[in-house]
């Protein structure tokens, strides 16, 4: 028997964590498929006319099985096509290859790495989305974002944070799509010819974000919806949904609602996501149907 109200509190705190985390997800995953309001309407039109070719590239630690299997179980089959970068291959999986010791310190290295693979491929995407096997994304909201856009803009998107250096940087955890116009530009006029600064460095971004603008790639953080609601998130839902996270501690450069309005209706990504939640969240988008003949029924029960 517990002794006081404190220990009670400690024993139900896990459960409020998952039922707070299992609303978070259920939300989300209504509104991912939600086929209500004009900007949607328009911008699915728009997908029945053209092709939005995607290339995700995911950074990923070697020998971490349980990550890996997430992703493509879940959300990467989604994307035209696909590579782990990582300091080994990996069995079985599209790799790029940085031999090195693992470690954040060659973060800007990886990137580098899938940048040039992406020079390469620029006959066959549009579009690369760099992001970490701790992300889950919605391909199908980040088509129709791009959809909008022409991958011959020098440009990448994605949450821009407003601290640290001038202008700001886009959040490597919640993902950044670059246009393959973008990709180009950094890679034979920034890496080629040793304007930008290839040197090992943990915070990827900031040295993306500095090359970016030597060669004429504009850095597009503007990437909220009509209503004021993001669409690339640095943390899980239950973060963002937490009224006192709404601009996460001034380092947005957007200020958010919380609850319902933290999150677009066309999410595209959220960060910081273990493997069993990457399920739970496809379970969430693509599964559970609520059933159309009890909507709205009257309640007979007496």
């Amino acid at each position: 028997m517990l002794q006081d109200s404190s220990q009670r509190r400690l024993l139900l705190s896990p459960l409020v964590v998952l039922i707070v985390w299992c609303l978070a997800v259920y939300i989300i995953g209504r509104i991912a498929l939600s086929h209500n309001g004009d900007e949607k309407s328009k911008a699915s039109k728009d997908l029945g006319r053209k092709k939005v070719r995607v290339f995700c590239m995911l950074n990923h630690k070697a020998g971490d099985e349980a990550r890996a299997r997430a992703v493509l179980e879940t959300w990467l089959k989604r994307c035209d096509g696909y590579a782990f970068v990582s300091t080994r291959e990996r069995t079985g999986s599209p790799t790029i290859v940085v031999p090195r010791n693992e470690s954040r310190l060659i973060l800007w290295v990886k990137v580098q790495a899938m940048l040039r693979r992406a020079n390469t491929l620029r006959n066959e995407y549009d579009w690369f989305l760099k992001t970490d096997d701790d992300t889950y994304v919605i391909v199908e909201n980040l088509r129709l974002f791009l959809s909008n856009h022409s991958a011959t803009e020098a440009v990448y998107f994605g949450n821009e944070f407003s601290h640290d250096i001038p202008g700001g940087f886009l959040s490597g955890g919640a993902g950044y799509v670059l246009s393959k116009t973008a990709v180009q530009l950094i890679v034979e006029k920034g890496f080629d010819t040793g304007l930008c600064d290839l040197a090992d460095h943990e915070v990827e971004e900031h040295r993306l974000a500095q090359c970016a603008g030597k060669v004429g790639v504009r850095q597009d953080g503007d990437t909220i919806d009509h209503l004021g609601r993001g669409r690339f998130f640095p943390y899980g839902p239950e973060k963002h949904f937490t009224p006192g996270n709404e601009d996460l501690g001034g380092w947005s450069k957007h200020r958010l609602g919380h609850h319902f309005n933290c999150c677009s209706d066309t999410a595209i990504s959220f960060h910081y996501i273990t493997p069993i939640y990457m399920y739970i969240l496809d379970y969430f988008i693509y599964i559970l149907q609520p059933s159309k003949d009890w909507t709205n029924a009257e309640n007979t029960d007496v």
